[in-house]
């Protein structure tokens, strides 16, 4: 047991390392091998942790005052130490693992204060009475009717929550008050990019907030929206509908304040004085997209978006799609909604940067991991971050959901 709980205080320590390496790479754009040495090295922490729990039950040697602290700490480390990244600005990773870094080597100076020979655990710290007693089994017995059922639950919004911010490559980040929509602002020359992560449905806030954000001169707007210029669409596609029932406002309602140029206008002179952002439509027309992906969109809109009952249209667009949707479709689908409209909104980049001083995209966080590796490869680098808080769990109506539910039963 002493070689175990050594073995997660030098994982602990270890895991701070790497994180703080992780989150310096991953702003000169070195992700992957500092990004996966991290998760390993903190999820041999977490397994480490949990056999240092279990020992409590049986050796009543381990030094509580040593280990508990770094297994609450661990507890705090399964939500993202929020709410330190929404205070920090951006900085909150790296602050928590330098905390984690300082918080581990004092315990380890409070250890070497208990056994006066070593930082690490020595054999005469399991010396003495016998290590088992059934009092202390029992007793941790009774904690543990507390403390599993809530590593439980938090090691399922841990993994929840990690495979979203994998996904999204960090754009969309879930923490116990909420849906947090990330922006990241990339320099170069003088220039930014603003890769502002959206979300369709969201509070009003949020797309308020946003929209303000925006800064008047030379600023342009790659506004995402797919075009109909054929009339494919047979159903209205609109969120409306699930935003009413969600009790949140859909993306559609609100609109950046600016001049609507054209393509064309790229290449004319920037006024100068005109008081506001100019918007470029920076999306494809639905001709573009295979038919099959419009008759998935179709369906969608029919059964899910116009629904009167979302679980009904969610059970009838399910029952539609086992017949119609294949794995091919779904790669014909994904290239079309996801690279196809990436591609055209990077076309147009190197373009806007000769005229414009900041260039702001505000699309689908689905889209930022494309369009993000694209930055990167024109050496932009990453200048800033800001974190928005897209749904408030405390302002969802979950009562209203669950009673509309009960009613589709």
């Amino acid at each position: 047991m002493r070689k175990l709980a050594n073995l997660f205080l030098i994982l602990f320590i270890a895991s701070a390392v790497s994180g703080i390496f992780h989150v310096v790479a991953q702003q000169y754009g070195v992700l992957s091998f500092f990004a996966q040495f991290h998760r390993i090295l903190w999820g041999a922490s977490l397994i480490s942790g949990f056999f240092v729990y279990i020992g409590f039950g049986f050796n009543r040697h381990l030094p509580k005052r040593v280990l508990v602290p770094l297994l609450l700490w661990l507890f705090w480390s399964l939500v993202a130490y929020w709410p330190l990244d929404y205070f920090a600005q951006g900085w909150g990773s790296l602050i928590a693992n330098i905390a984690q870094l300082i918080f581990g080597v004092l315990l380890l100076k409070v250890n070497f204060l208990l056994n006066n020979k070593s930082l690490l655990l020595v054999p005469e710290q399991f010396s003495g009475p016998v290590a088992f007693s059934f009092a202390t089994l029992i007793k941790f017995s009774l904690i543990s009717l507390v403390v599993l059922p809530v590593s439980l639950l938090l090691v399922g919004f841990s993994v929840v929550s990690g495979v979203l911010d994998r996904t999204t490559a960090g754009f969309v980040q879930l923490r116990p008050d909420g849906l947090y929509m990330q922006e990241k602002v990339y320099h170069r020359d003088g220039k930014d990019i603003r890769l502002a992560a959206m979300i369709h449905l969201g509070h009003g806030s949020y797309f308020r907030d946003l929209i303000a954000s925006i800064p008047a001169e030379r600023t342009l707007v790659l506004a995402e929206g797919v075009s109909d210029e054929a009339v494919l669409m047979r159903e209205q596609f609109s969120y409306g509908n699930i935003a009413g029932n969600l009790g949140l406002s859909s993306q559609e309602q609100f609109h950046f304040a600016g001049r609507r140029i054209s393509l064309a206008d790229l290449g004319q002179p920037y006024r100068e004085r005109y008081d506001g952002p100019h918007i470029l439509d920076a999306d494809i027309d639905l001709q573009q997209f295979d038919p099959r992906s419009v008759e998935v969109l179709n369906a969608l809109a029919r059964y899910v978006l116009n629904a009167d009952s979302l679980w009904q249209g969610y059970l009838q667009f399910n029952s539609w799609a086992e017949e119609n949707i294949t794995v091919e479709t779904n790669r014909v689908l994904m290239n079309d909604l996801i690279d196809k409209r990436n591609q055209a909104v990077i076309a147009l980049l190197p373009q806007a940067l000769e005229r414009y001083d900041v260039v702001v995209i505000p699309w689908g966080a689905l889209h930022m991991k494309g369009i993000e590796a694209a930055v990167r490869a024109a050496d932009f680098y990453l200048h800033d971050t800001y974190l928005r808080r897209s749904i408030s769990f405390l302002e969802v109506p979950f009562g209203r959901i669950l009673q509309q539910f009960r009613n589709d039963d």
